[in-house]
């Protein structure tokens, strides 16, 4: 018993290292091909579309591929779903900090929930690794 249980945590643990790691790659590839713009008449910073698409590819790619990890490293569901709460939680966040519009807070929840779905069916039909 204790020891699925701290199964479950470091899988759930190292699945949030590789989804929060593939979304800074996104967000970095994205800044990289689409950088924001200082707008010197309203002081703002502009985000190009570029830049916003690729933090939503990130957060779908991050939480899939964390998820997919956690769970199969915990042979359970429940820790690809920390995982996905833990990039909702981020999301969330940024989404507040950062004073974003309406549609990028639902999508920030949405897309981690979807990819989590996503994982959680790929990892039932992956074969299981002999332990």
């Amino acid at each position: 018993m204790g020891g699925t249980i701290i199964r479950s945590v470091i899988a759930a643990a190292v699945g949030i290292i590789v989804a929060f790691g593939l979304i800074w790659l996104a967000q970095y590839a994205g800044s990289e091909l689409s950088p924001d713009v200082f707008d010197p008449e309203t002081g703002e910073i502009l985000i190009p579309i570029g830049s916003t698409l690729a933090l939503l590819a990130g957060w779908f790619i991050g939480t899939f591929a964390g998820s997919w990890v956690a769970m199969r490293v915990s042979g359970g569901d429940g820790a690809g779903w920390i995982v996905a709460g833990a990039v909702i939680g981020a999301g969330i966040y940024r989404a507040v900090t950062l004073a974003d519009d309406w549609w990028i807070m639902a999508l920030g929840v949405a897309i981690p929930l979807i990819a989590a779905w996503t994982a959680q069916r790929a990892a039932a039909i992956a074969p299981a690794t002999a332990a």
